[in-house]
């Protein structure tokens, strides 16, 4: 089956677990945050060989968001031959900090709402991250202008509340740029759409790192 990318804030574990329907004690896990490329390619390739004997096994990396560049470039060739009963799970809070490689071979999954009181447009705005230009103008073109505050007011709650687990430079320029925008969407006669598109577009630059 192909790789899951499940994403969200996971509190309890136990809970995304019972969400996907896994057994506990039939889960190797993996602790992205810790990884150190040599233990990780060892365990990675340990595990696989196991889920290929033992197919009722599934291997979960958690917080593989954090790891580093090259230990995210092992899961590359697992990821495309992963046979059809092999269950492999990254488990991230935000997608766009892994390598588009990966986001290429695996199914995102959003677990955001299970887990955090309901939001409305948040998940949105992310697969606008993770998808590119086309997405942020399809988004915005179908959204009432008047809801444009009630974006830029969820994506800046949702940015602060991201620093209770890590902050970095990415995530202070978005916040940054998310602030001045809701400042301007809530001046009277401008183009609200046009400054929710122009933020989406300049924010998902920074994300990608794009010029």
């Amino acid at each position: 089956m192909l790789p899951k990318i499940a994403v969200g804030f996971f509190g309890e574990r136990k809970k995304l677990l019972s969400k996907m329907s896994l057994t506990e004690n039939l889960v190797m896990g993996f602790e992205g945050s810790a990884a150190k490329l040599d233990d990780f390619r060892s365990w990675l390739y340990s595990g696989i060989n196991i889920m290929a004997s033992s197919p009722k096994y599934a291997i979960i990396i958690w917080d593989a968001d954090k790891m580093s560049s090259e230990c995210q470039a092992v899961l590359l060739k697992p990821m495309e031959e992963l046979g059809n009963d092999m269950n492999l799970i990254l488990v991230v809070e935000n997608e766009n900090q892994l390598l588009p490689t990966i986001l290429s071979r695996g199914v995102v999954e959003y677990f955001d709402k299970i887990f955090l009181p309901a939001d409305v447009y948040w998940n949105e705005v992310r697969k606008c991250w993770s998808s590119g230009p086309a997405a942020c103008i399809a988004f915005v073109d179908q959204l009432d202008k008047e809801k444009a505050v009630l974006v830029m007011e969820e994506v800046v709650r949702k940015l602060q509340a991201s620093f209770m687990t890590e902050i970095t430079p990415k995530r202070l320029s978005v916040l940054d740029l998310a602030i001045s925008s809701l400042a301007e969407l809530k001046q009277t006669n401008i183009n609200k759409k046009l400054i929710l598109d122009n933020f989406l577009m300049r924010s998902w630059r920074i994300i990608r790192g794009a010029h």
